[in-house]
């Protein structure tokens, strides 16, 4: 099968991180969130600082409007919520090993200009929660931050592949339909759902990586998923255009129906959406 080939070339690329041990028990800890030990996630985090350190000092940049400072991973998870701290803890484990994305000048595709979208699917998703007054914005915010790790996948261990969706992009293709065409029938979704199950991450959050642009395919947190698929919409129309590509990214009426939105509501995010992404990119400095 195509898609076997395609997990076996990010495998044997070389650039694929194994999972260090610290980092690998932190994860089997997340893997069940309402039996979590606690202590012992603060325990096994403390002894990652570089973990450590980077969660404390992103959860202090601003945007998330924490009345006081969060000196430790425990008052992350008092004022947060565990669920989203765990997420944010594996978002936070991805950037750290992943490497950055190299350079080049000859490279179609720009990870740091891509960041933008991700960053932005995670504040439409916010802001779409407050219109309907359902879901936990932090939980949700960090659910965007994953939802594109199949990208991440792409851009660190086969870049030329990604290269060429990219183009495909710039020449008006839809960027769903480019990866098919480029990696065989499959999309980041599934590159990402692999990876996530390789890891042994959390279900809910595989649920929001596979079916991000298929979201009545999700069968667990369903409005999750299709806020976020609303809000990748949103956040790929803004971001292609920043590349000067006018796509059109129809929104599933009945994803909306389902939601309880309406698409005045809708309207009203996408206009307020520049000034909201370019205030927290401002914290995130991108």
């Amino acid at each position: 099968m195509q898609r076997e080939r395609i997990f076996h070339l990010i495998e044997e690329s070389q650039f694929l991180p194994e999972l260090p041990e610290n980092i690998s028990q932190i994860l089997n800890i997340l893997k069940e969130p309402i039996h979590v030990d606690i202590d012992l996630l603060i325990e096994k985090v403390s002894k990652s600082s570089e973990l450590n350190a980077l969660m404390l000092a992103n959860l202090n940049s601003g945007y998330f409007q924490l009345k006081k400072e969060i000196k430790t991973i425990k008052e992350a998870i008092v004022y947060l919520g565990m669920e989203t701290v765990q997420n944010l803890l594996i978002f936070y484990i991805t950037r750290q090993l992943f490497p950055t994305t190299n350079a080049n000048c000859q490279r179609t595709f720009n990870m740091r200009k891509y960041w933008k979208h991700v960053l932005g699917t995670s504040v439409a998703s916010c802001m779409l929660a407050s219109q309907i007054k359902i879901g936990d914005k932090y939980k949700l915010f960090s659910y965007g931050l994953i939802h594109d790790i199949g990208i991440v996948a792409l851009d660190t261990c086969l870049p030329k592949l990604l290269d060429e969706i990219t183009k495909k992009v710039f020449n008006g293709v839809h960027q769903i339909i480019a990866e098919r065409i480029v990696l065989g029938g499959i999309t980041h979704g599934d590159i990402g759902a692999w990876l996530c199950r390789k890891w042994n991450i959390r279900d809910d959050i595989t649920n929001i990586v596979e079916f991000h642009h298929l979201p009545f395919s999700a069968k667990a947190n369903a409005k999750e998923v299709q806020l976020i698929y609303i809000a990748d919409v949103i956040s790929s129309e803004y971001y292609e255009r920043l590349l000067g590509v006018n796509l059109n990214h129809d929104i599933n009426n009945k994803v909306i129906e389902s939601l309880g939105l309406t698409n005045e509501q809708i309207q009203a995010v996408i206009r307020a959406f520049p000034k909201e992404l370019e205030k927290v990119a401002y914290y995130y400095s991108i």
